[in-house]
């Protein structure tokens, strides 16, 4: 039985982390009705929870290895990032954690584990 490489549970765990994170968040801006830049609190909260909701499925998916769930991450990492951004000081741990998940992201080791060939790659490149 192949086993997943270690980067991919860290990813998988730190994209649940960051979800449940970001979900705490969103309940927190509801409680607090203000956030620093001046928008909508309500709106900014239900942005938080589905942002929380993707992360963490994107975390548990993380764990099958398919090739649509690493380019759904990235994509969810990205969004999430506008959003950690938008609540500058609750979501600096967020921002500074996903930008870590992104980064393992590229690594060799989890782009083979989602079937992605990259340089680096154990797999030779068939023509």
């Amino acid at each position: 039985m192949d086993e997943r490489p270690i980067l991919v549970n860290l990813v998988g765990t730190l994209l649940l982390v960051i979800g449940f994170l970001s979900i705490l968040e969103g309940y927190m801006t509801i409680q607090n009705e203000s956030t620093m830049l001046g928008m909508d609190p309500y709106s900014l909260s239900i942005f938080s929870l589905l942002v929380g909701l993707a992360l963490m499925v994107c975390g548990i998916a993380s764990f099958y290895g398919n090739i649509i769930f690493y380019y759904l991450t990235l994509a969810v990492c990205f969004v999430a990032l506008i959003n950690s951004v938008l609540t500058v000081p609750e979501g600096l741990v967020r921002f500074i954690l996903i930008l870590i998940v992104i980064s393992y992201l590229a690594r060799p080791q989890v782009k083979e584990h989602f079937g992605i060939n990259g340089q680096g790659s154990a797999k030779p490149h068939s023509r």
